[in-house]
């Protein structure tokens, strides 16, 4: 016999109501940046380095292109600054199908999409697609705790009440695409603690959106 409750709480619905947060997904190759033990690590793919593993010469060309300089330039800031256990995620630009002119468009080839923990099995939690809560795993140093300068976040295109469904959404990425006037590749949407994604443009066309499509973030 086992004494325990199989299933979970339901949690109660905010008295306020839960804000629907639409970014753009950036067409990209995913990057983690976090401190652990107080070493940087850097996780790209499915591998993960110290930051001294990563910037050995025999792993350089694993990196993405142009990575190895970035932390070149900003390890040390990073290691000063990034609390214990915090975790930066993003994407690192030019990987993909769309060729972004990154450096005009955003100020930076890294675009911040989440913070999260990182616990001792080392894998992400309390993953926080907020904003305006970025900051938070910086020190902030006598000043309102923001992102580095050298760090950009994705694009914020909509926040809603409701979850758009499919029409919504394609009324939306009309007017959003025709707004910034380049190819976009589709939109994140985060909800009380969920996130999903909306994708129109493969192998850099347009195409319709299909639910079954969806794999993964």
């Amino acid at each position: 016999m086992i004494k325990k409750e199989i299933y979970p709480k339901t949690i109660r619905m905010p008295e306020l109501g839960t804000k629907v947060h639409i970014t753009e997904k950036l067409d990209g190759s995913n990057l983690c940046i976090f401190k652990k033990n107080g070493v940087i690590h850097v996780a790209q793919r499915s591998t993960i380095y110290t930051i001294e593993e990563a910037m050995a010469e025999e792993n350089r060309k694993a990196l993405y292109p142009d990575l190895y300089n970035f932390l070149v330039t900003h390890k040390d800031w990073l290691s000063e600054n990034l609390f214990e256990g915090s975790a930066i995620c993003g994407e690192w630009l030019g990987m993909g199908k769309i060729k972004y002119d990154w450096d005009k468009l955003f100020g930076s080839r890294f675009c911040m999409f989440a913070k999260a923990r990182v616990n001792d099995e080392f894998t992400l939690e309390s993953i926080c697609y907020d904003h305006s809560l970025f900051g938070w795993i910086f020190t902030a140093n006598g000043e309102e705790p923001k992102v580095p300068a050298f760090m950009a976040t994705v694009p914020v295109v909509e926040d809603a009440d409701w979850l758009p469904n499919k029409e919504r959404l394609n009324t939306l990425y009309d007017e959003y695409t025709s707004k910034v006037g380049r190819p976009v590749e589709g939109f994140v949407c985060s909800y009380a603690g969920s996130v999903m994604k909306y994708v129109r443009m493969k192998n850099g066309k347009v195409v319709e959106y299909f639910e079954k499509d969806h794999k993964g973030i």
